[in-house]
């Protein structure tokens, strides 16, 4: 992309559960699992964690909430079943924030109490990656 654009990953973590289940608990399809001990691509190390990961997929924008609202629009409604599946299966859940920063131009990066308060009924972690080009 040639400007400053984000990516917003949901992204669900555990020893052993079957991402299929998840899948269909919360009705929505992820980008991208992968199985405790799976191979990772092309080289001999294998997965430490088992993964369901949901992409809001990246877009140029900014503000970081403009990927966030849609992120929280899929969800925000889903909140019991996260937290019933999260005690179900021993789960972490991560909302992983791509920061692809062109021009020397950054979005805006703030937290709306919405989604603070989102993050801590789920007991997420928010993790914020940036590259500079």
């Amino acid at each position: 992309m040639e400007n400053t654009n984000v990516r917003i990953d949901f992204r669900i973590m555990g020893n052993e559960y079957n991402v299929s289940e998840i899948t269909e608990v919360l009705g929505v399809i992820p980008k991208e699992t992968w199985n405790i001990g799976d191979t990772i691509r092309n080289t001999k190390r294998k997965r430490t964690y088992t993964a369901w990961i949901f992409s809001i997929e990246a877009e140029e924008i900014e503000d970081i909430n403009t990927q966030i609202e849609k992120m929280k629009a899929i969800f925000l409604p889903k909140t019991d079943k996260l937290c019933k599946i999260k005690e179900q299966y021993n789960l972490d859940f991560s909302i992983d924030i791509v920061i692809n920063i062109e021009k020397q131009l950054p979005p805006a990066i703030y937290f709306e109490n919405s989604l603070i308060q989102f993050v801590a009924k789920i007991g997420a972690i928010l993790d914020i990656d940036t590259y500079i080009n």
